[in-house]
């Protein structure tokens, strides 16, 4: 799935997903990574949805966020009740969804400006 839209108002693009791998400006990505409008980690996710924790969440500072997308692979893949529970603790929940639905989601909300993070999963 290609995008065609370039207006993100932030450093980062998301140009194209295929499974296991997310094109962002023009690097390939196949791990987990997060990105926001000014930021990307491609080493502070864990390589499944099943381990991600409160610890990571709080690194992140998802708090500082209007939206936080989590793109949890080919399918919606729903992450524990406590991770949910701890994100929504921290004021802002966890928005969870297919990975090609995040990248589409993303681009939308980051055309807009708005202040959006989402972790993906290839």
């Amino acid at each position: 799935m290609d995008f065609s839209q370039d207006k993100t108002s932030g450093r980062y693009t998301i140009r194209s997903y295929r499974k296991g791998s997310i094109i962002i400006n023009d690097a390939t990505y196949q791990v987990p990574i997060a990105l926001g409008l000014e930021d990307l980690y491609d080493n502070l996710l864990p390589d499944k949805v099943s381990k991600l924790d409160k610890q990571t969440l709080t690194e992140l500072d998802i708090a500082s966020y209007e939206v936080v997308i989590l793109g949890t692979g080919e399918n919606q893949d729903f992450p524990s009740w406590d991770l949910l529970e701890a994100a929504q603790m921290m004021g802002t929940p966890l928005e969870v969804m297919a990975t090609d639905a995040a990248c589409r989601t993303y681009t939308i909300l980051a055309s807009d400006g708005r202040n959006v993070l989402a972790l993906l999963y290839p």
